[in-house]
């Protein structure tokens, strides 16, 4: 399951690289220009200057046909595993013989660009191979970066060139390119990578392609290579970094993701030290872990065994409702089947069972570890208060495959990743998201859960693939039911996702005004005014009153008379001038802050700016009449810069919302009946709540398990646990989950429904019909509340993780009893 921070990244670094090609276009036009003139011959000299001079004409159209056709690779790179149609232009390398002659040039000049930009930005792209490979959940080798040069250069030369571009031309372009893009594209990657260490990504160790994991490999099941086979005998030799970590480890899987991945040394040893367990108590030398197993019943005999026990405990178990406690009305399974039958209560059959599955392993001491160890974990999942009792009769079906699991692959107990540990932890989660499991969704879900354990318990257990399959149509089932659920509130998601695109707009809207502003000399504070907050107020005129409106060129006018304003006017004539337009500038200025609802701090921070700069400009002496046109001219062309419509800045990739000291305003821009609707938190109402939470006595630890803080820290995994709490949560939360939320001085449950596509905007629903309530907010203000210890995940640590901290526990008292007793 791929990290939920991988879209936001990706959407940025799309941006940054976007703007590095926009960058390397002006430098290669340079290039081409230096080349021009240096050049020897006529002939030389007019091919470069032509092709600077086409460089130079389509180079806002390359840029725009790039940034297109990178997201398009980019997607369809982070989607390999759909299938997906092939056009002509994805046709590769094997069917040269139906691509036009232009195609393959297109082909030849993008793989020989990528190259030279591979060698420029090596050590930048090798950072993000092991950081994308974390994201994405795949191994750490060259393909796991979706921005790499071999996905932008074949967009960036397909935008670049055209069919009837002569041999000459096309080859000085690339040279060009090749030549200025290496430089701002290193300094894009390396922003990527900045912005990955600071969410706190950490990079996966980087492997050659040959040994990259791969799910469709028969390596990847539990009878794998260093393991066992089917009959149960050894083979493949040592184990090489598996599971076991130490030379001559008994065998588990093939290292991976999906099956934990190589241990880094974790051994039976290290299991047991997890488990506050003493292996030299049993009278087990160190040496013993590396000598061969004892024989055990064949792999079919044991597989025999489990399914017996299984069936013994359906048939011997009570039924979970009793005459006390009768089924709900019409409750079936996912079969049909009315749950008021006879169906298995959470017994620990593992511990009812135990001796007859240590004879089934041979009586090696250290599968009676494991088996102890699976048993204890079972106490503490099944005796679980935050498992919904029809979920902890799901999760007990699956002691058997579980057991099955740990007994041939020990990374189950250390590795976050491992498919069987990653689908019980979800199935546990996902279920504390309803308040009702016996009706309406909730019901739904216990009904697709209890199908898919069937489907395990029933089918080959053994095999890892299974897991990853079912924990797919798992999220597949809950995506399904988070669309129905926004359905009902269909109006709000469209209102929500029209601010966002409009949002877009605002975005690259400022973009191009930033870059006509950057070298204009006027105070920073004014720049920074007119490119993040007055293009709010502009692109919200625009939407309200379209491009040629009077309101619109009134705004436009606006910003020109500010930065005037600001310049030097000493002489009467200017001063007069400038004393009839200020109330007119004053009166514009704060109809638009008001217009995208600008908080009122941030306006009186400018103002107190703004009004000492008038009062200086009147006292100096004014420039030179060339200077103040030049200046105009500059003006102007920041004022011919059109707003884009949505449908252009679809295209352009979003970047990172900004939680400095300029905000997106017009994120928060709602008519009062659309934020009744909407369930709308603004910021303000969270910055007035943090406020009045100063002076009183509310517990922000409320609802936490003392016995939970730090579980992180005592339990050796292989990766660090997603937040519960503080500023990163933001970055982790998911649609289907349940979290806890401060409002009006009470903790309320709260479920993701929807997050909108550039996660802009969250929607969240509390209570169950008929009394269910929407609650929405931006990523800003959600970020806000995160910081401050008002929104957390509902658990603190995932279910196994809370079974293994108390199990230890358990263990550790027993060990204790045993030493005391010898």
């Amino acid at each position: 399951m791929t990290d939920p921070r991988l879209d936001p990244i990706v959407q940025s670094a799309l941006s940054r690289l976007a703007g590095a090609v926009s960058v390397g276009l002006d430098k290669a036009s340079a290039h081409l220009g230096s080349k021009a003139t240096a050049a020897k011959g006529a002939a030389e000299r007019q091919a470069c200057m032509n092709a600077q001079f086409d460089l130079q004409r389509r180079s806002t159209q390359i840029a725009q046909a790039f940034s297109k056709g990178f997201i398009e690779a980019v997607a369809k790179e982070l989607n390999q595993g759909q299938q997906v149609t092939k056009e002509l232009a994805d046709t590769d390398w094997g069917s040269l013989r139906l691509v036009e002659d232009s195609e393959i040039e297109q082909t030849v000049a993008a793989s020989r660009l990528a190259k030279l930009l591979d060698n420029e930005c090596n050590a930048e792209l090798k950072e993000l191979q092991g950081l994308f490979a974390t994201l994405r959940d795949v191994a750490a080798d060259e393909s796991a970066n979706p921005l790499r040069p071999q996905i932008l250069s074949a967009p960036l030369v397909k935008a670049l060139l055209l069919p009837n571009d002569t041999a000459q031309v096309r080859d000085l372009m690339v040279e060009a390119l090749g030549a200025s893009l290496g430089a701002p594209l290193k300094e894009g990657y390396a922003s990527v990578v900045q912005q990955c260490q600071a969410g706190n990504i950490q990079c996966a160790p980087l492997v050659s392609r040959s040994a990259a994991y791969s799910t469709g490999s028969p390596a990847h099941s539990l009878g794998g290579p260093g393991g066992q086979d089917h009959e149960g005998n050894a083979h493949g030799g040592r184990s090489q970094g598996g599971p076991m970590g130490a030379p001559g480890g008994r065998g588990g899987s093939s290292g991976g993701a999906g099956a934990g991945g190589a241990s880094g040394g974790f051994s039976i040893g290290s299991l047991g030290k997890m488990f506050g367990m003493d292996w030299a108590a049993d009278g087990l030398s160190e040496e013993e872990f590396s000598a061969p197993a004892q024989p055990r019943m064949s792999d079919s005999g044991m597989l025999g065994l489990m399914r017996k026990l299984h069936t013994l405990s359906r048939m011997d178990s009570p039924p979970m409702w009793s005459a006390s406690r009768p089924p709900p009305e019409g409750l079936t399974d996912a079969h049909g089947a009315s749950l008021g039958a006879p169906a298995p209560v959470m017994i620990n059959v593992i511990r009812e069972h135990r001796d007859a599955l240590v004879e089934a392993s041979g009586g090696a001491k250290l599968d009676q570890m494991v088996i102890d160890i699976v048993a204890a974990l079972f106490d503490q999942v099944l005796a679980d208060p935050n498992v919904p009792p029809q979920m902890g009769r799901e999760i007990s079906r699956l002691q058997l495959p579980v057991l099955r699991v740990a007994l041939k692959d020990q990374s189950f107990f250390h590795s976050r990743k491992h498919p069987v540990r990653r689908l019980i932890n979800r199935m546990a989660s996902l279920s504390t998201s309803f308040d009702e499991l016996d009706h309406g969704v909730g019901r739904e879900f216990i009904a697709k859960v209890t199908a898919l354990v069937t489907e395990i318990v029933e089918g080959d257990f053994d095999q890892v693939q299974l897991y990853e399959q079912k924990l797919t149509e798992l999220e597949q089932f809950v995506e399904q039911q988070t669309v129905k659920e926004v359905e009902d509130n269909a109006a709000v998601a469209a209102l929500l996702s029209g601010r966002e695109a409009d949002l877009r707009v605002q975005q690259r809207y400022m973009q191009k005004v930033q870059q006509e502003l950057a070298d204009l000399e006027i105070p920073e504070f004014v720049k920074t005014f007119l490119s993040q907050i007055w293009t709010q107020v502009q692109v919200m005129v625009v939407a309200r009153h379209g491009p040629e409106s009077d309101q619109v060129k009134r705004m436009k006018q606006a910003a020109n008379t500010l930065v005037m304003s600001v310049q030097p006017k000493g002489h009467p004539s200017l001063r007069a001038a400038f004393l009839k337009q200020l109330p007119q500038l004053m009166k514009d200025l704060n109809e638009g802050m008001e217009m995208i609802q600008w908080a009122a701090q941030a306006k009186q921070d400018f103002f107190s700016q703004l009004l000492p700069l008038h009062a200086e400009a009147l006292k100096t002496q004014p420039p030179h009449e060339l200077t103040t046109r030049l200046l105009e001219d500059r003006l102007k062309k920041v004022e011919q810069i059109a707003v884009p419509s949505r449908e252009e800045a679809a295209n352009d990739p979003m970047p990172a919302m900004d939680s400095g000291a300029a905000p997106l305003a017009m994120a928060s821009t709602l008519a009062a009946k659309e934020a009744q609707a909407a369930g709308w938190v603004s910021e303000s109402l969270v910055a007035e709540e943090a406020k009045a939470l100063e002076g009183l006595d509310i517990d922000l630890s409320a609802g936490d398990d003392p016995e939970l803080n730090h579980v992180d820290l005592e339990i050796p995994m292989d990766s660090p646990a997603p937040p519960a709490a503080g500023p990163n949560l933001v970055d982790y939360i998911q649609a289907g989950a349940a979290y806890r939320m401060l409002l009006k001085g009470q903790w309320k449950k709260v479920r993701l429904t929807w997050v909108s596509d550039s996660r802009t905007f969250f929607m969240f629903n509390q209570g169950h019909h008929p009394s269910k309530q929407t609650i929405s907010l931006t990523a800003r203000t959600l970020s806000q509340m995160c910081a401050s210890g008002r929104f957390k995940a509902y658990e603190q640590a995932q279910l196994l993780e809370r079974a293994t901290l108390r199990a230890r526990k358990q263990l550790a008292a027993l060990n204790a009893q045993r030493k005391i007793a010898a």
